[in-house]
């Protein structure tokens, strides 16, 4: 059920993060013309650009779970038995759970309470709770590539995250 979850959330941030990506540079394309060319600028453009930029950001976070792109202080494995080294794992994954937790949680009360205010944005005019909405989205992500994580160190395997590169991608 988990390797399901964990495959239909690789097409779902794989096919956000693109579209942001587009969003983000076909508008600010589309911004350089209109305020060079036409000599007149879009007054939506910077905001959309940088909700794009935020929820790319939040998303990339849980594919950095995912790929094992984020920090890490691999030396101190280096200075640990196996034992201890398996044990820094699971502490590190309880404390990735306890974070994708907290980003569930506190962001779900922040995105619920500013929709609640009926705060808009300040250019496009779209409830601000929205965008807020990403955070305990990729809460969710992360929780759930960390669960995958904890499934592997269950098994008695080590976590191998999946090799991506040019040639893979």
């Amino acid at each position: 059920m988990i390797l399901w979850l964990n495959r239909v959330v690789d097409r779902i941030e794989g096919f956000l993060v693109t579209i942001l990506m587009l969003v983000a540079t076909l508008v600010a394309v589309i911004q350089v013309a209109a305020r060079y060319v036409f000599n007149n600028s879009l007054y939506w453009s910077e905001e959309l650009i940088l909700y794009s930029l935020i929820a790319m950001s939040f998303l990339t976070a849980s594919m950095g779970v995912r790929y094992a792109a984020h920090i890490s202080v691999e030396a101190a494995y280096a200075f640990v038995s196996p034992r201890m080294e398996r044990v820094l794992h699971y502490v590190a994954v309880f404390l990735g759970l306890l974070f994708a937790a907290a980003m569930i949680w506190y962001g779900g009360r922040l995105a619920y309470n500013t929709v609640q205010m009926n705060q808009l944005s300040s250019a496009m005019r779209i409830p601000v709770g929205l965008v807020y909405a990403i955070i305990p989205v990729s809460g969710v992500f992360m929780a759930l590539r960390y669960l995958l994580i904890l499934r592997e160190l269950l098994a008695g395997r080590d976590y191998v995250a999946p090799d991506v590169g040019i040639k893979n991608a």
